[in-house]
């Protein structure tokens, strides 16, 4: 009796929880989405966005785009300042880096990790 005693509390111990879900699911997604490459294409006032290396899912390829073609409509203007050739050619690639690094790119990480937080507290519910 005294043997059964002292086994019970040990068996009424609960495991060390499980990693959450959803934090499982934001870094799978996030590590696929860090191989993804992507272009931009403009033709004729239309902005598309081209998968060039998928992650093999494409819901988190459609983050990429999604987040690219946001990002780009709100600094629309700014891209279309550096369309401008009358400017340079230097001083339009220094204003494209600075676009890029400054405020285009962290634009879509923002997004990114937005729609990947999304995805992935969809992707825990259906488990």
């Amino acid at each position: 009796m005294l043997a059964l005693m002292t086994m019970t509390p040990a068996a009424a111990l609960p495991s060390a929880p499980p990693p959450d879900a959803v934090e499982q699911e934001i870094v799978v997604i996030a590590s696929k989405l860090k191989d993804w490459r992507a272009s931009l294409v403009e033709s004729r006032g239309d902005l598309r966005c081209y998968t060039r290396r998928s992650t093999g899912d494409a819901a988190i390829d459609r983050i990429g785009c999604t987040a690219m073609i946001r990002c780009h409509k709100q600094f629309e203007a700014d891209f279309a300042r550096l369309k401008d050739h009358r400017l340079p050619s230097n001083a339009r690639n220094k204003m494209r880096k600075a676009l890029l690094r400054d405020r285009f790119s962290p634009c879509v990480f923002e997004a990114r990790d937005t729609m990947v937080a999304e995805l992935a507290d969809r992707r825990a519910a259906a488990r």
